[in-house]
């Protein structure tokens, strides 16, 4: 049966503001794209805010139903606000951030995609031994997770983790995520097949594994850099990386709805069955992203008074979250006075919640800063992240950055459900992995030429 969208949503005039920023905000950046100019990666946030404010109320309208219209439109002027204020703010921040010299980037041009690959892929072997050796020698189960969240996974661990262990599993698998992203962007700059094979066997076989153990983020985190850097740099025509792209919409849409139906009990029954199809129900919806409904309760949590915005405590919360817990005891923990707001309080749980709550890149600021200045501060952080990946694309003469350009734009649809550290680590990771790989091609390349510049003084005695 079709489904209509929520009379609430489009009948609020901030529905059609909001939405007429975006399309020509988009045009400008697609605009910009056609004539090359780097600017144009500001359609990565376009189509973030898209896909998290503007297309839940149309696949499951009946959620709004009972949110007030007022909060409906207040959250569409919110998004309105954050569309200008980054608009306004992305000039500013890229002359800011782009203009600053880079180091290490004349060096790293010598530098050979298969000199990348191995020392990726040696990153990646040692942590895929590491994992299976944490699942008891069992490579299959380290693969291919499929008890998922209801049982061990490599780099599982509690939602409290106050040892150095807890801390070193946590970064492996940051670590992980980012060099298997790593490993799907080399595919298409090495030089022989046989490194292409390489490179493309060791990204399949991580994949399962992000599938199966059932964060959707971490797979996205892992397929998008892929998929962007086929799209930029495939030697298919236009016509077939488009019939590609969306083909790979679609397995992704019927892959994430599978793995958000069973990822709490585990996939073994859905194997097992003679008849998998028959375990799932026929109007199963893509969930999660409600960022526009989430908005809206960040806005009644603070007109309930329940609590004043942070003014920046919530940020600086997630800032501190890359401090371990091991070192300080008492770290702050980031969102739960929000969900036990929301209902999800559990006094038997670890965390005192079920779980904690995505507010969402916008509604993050409206906790942060309020209701008006909220907005406008995620738009600058979006804009200063955007700048970033600017600053990346620009340096892609240089291999190890224009992979990090990959990652960092494959993370940006990630911010859309939360502007925090626990989306950004496989990007601060593989950050730290090229700036080593910088440094260890500049002093190399340097000790090459006072070598050189040795012999030619010698030769000319």
């Amino acid at each position: 049966m079709a489904r209509v969208p929520s009379v609430m949503v489009t009948n609020e005039v901030t529905f059609y503001l909001a939405a007429a920023a975006l399309v020509l905000l988009t045009v400008e950046s697609c605009i910009k794209l056609l004539n090359r100019d780097s600017s144009s990666i500001t359609l990565a946030v376009y189509v973030t805010v898209f896909a998290w404010y503007f297309i839940d109320p149309f696949l499951n309208p009946e959620q709004y139903d009972y949110i007030p219209p007022s909060l409906i439109s207040q959250s569409y002027g919110q998004v309105l606000i954050f569309l200008i204020a980054f608009r306004i703010f992305m000039p500013f921040t890229v002359r800011w951030i782009v203009r600053r010299r880079g180091t290490g980037l004349f060096a790293m041009q010598r530098f050979a995609p298969e000199q990348m690959l191995i020392a990726a892929g040696a990153l990646w072997l040692l942590l895929l031994l590491v994992g299976i050796a944490r699942m008891g020698g069992d490579v299959l189960g380290a693969l291919f997770p499929i008890d998922s969240r209801a049982g061990a996974t490599m780099w599982g661990r509690g939602a409290i983790e106050s040892s150095a262990a807890g801390f070193l599993i946590a970064s492996a698998g940051y670590v992980f995520n980012a060099i298997t992203a790593f490993l799907g962007v080399l595919i298409f700059f090495q030089r022989t097949t046989f490194w292409r094979c390489v490179a493309g066997g060791m990204f399949a076989v991580s994949l399962p594994y992000f599938l199966l153990e059932g964060a959707r983020s971490h797979f996205l985190a892992a397929i998008l850099p892929f998929i962007i850097t086929y799209l930029l740099y495939g030697r298919h025509p236009l016509v077939v990386k488009i019939a590609v792209l969306g083909l790979a919409f679609v397995c992704l849409d019927q892959g994430f709805k599978l793995v958000t139906a069973f990822r709490g009990t585990g996939f073994r029954d859905l194997l097992a069955a003679e008849h998998p199809y028959e375990m799932i129900d026929e109007d199963l919806r893509q969930s999660g992203l409600n960022m526009i409904q989430e908005l809206c309760f960040a806005n009644a949590y603070l007109a309930s008074g329940a609590a004043p915005p942070a003014y920046g405590g919530r940020y600086l919360n997630e800032l501190l979250n890359a401090i371990p817990r091991v070192v300080w005891p008492s770290k702050p923990f980031i969102g739960i006075d929000y969900a036990k707001w929301r209902g999800l309080e559990d006094p038997n749980s670890e965390l005192g919640v079920v779980a904690t709550v995505s507010t969402g890149m916008i509604g993050g600021g409206v906790l942060n800063f309020g209701q008006f200045l909220g907005p406008m501060a995620a738009g600058i952080i979006m804009a200063f992240w955007t700048a970033l990946l600017i600053r990346w694309w620009q340096q892609r003469s240089s291999l190890p950055r224009l992979v990090l350009f990959m990652l960092g734009t494959g993370l940006t649809f990630n911010l859309g459900r939360d502007i925090t550290l626990l989306v950004l680590w496989p990007v601060v990771f593989a950050y730290c992995f090229v700036r080593l790989i910088e440094i260890w091609a500049s002093k190399r390349f340097w000790r090459s030429a006072a070598h050189h510049d040795a012999r030619a003084s010698s030769c000319s005695r």
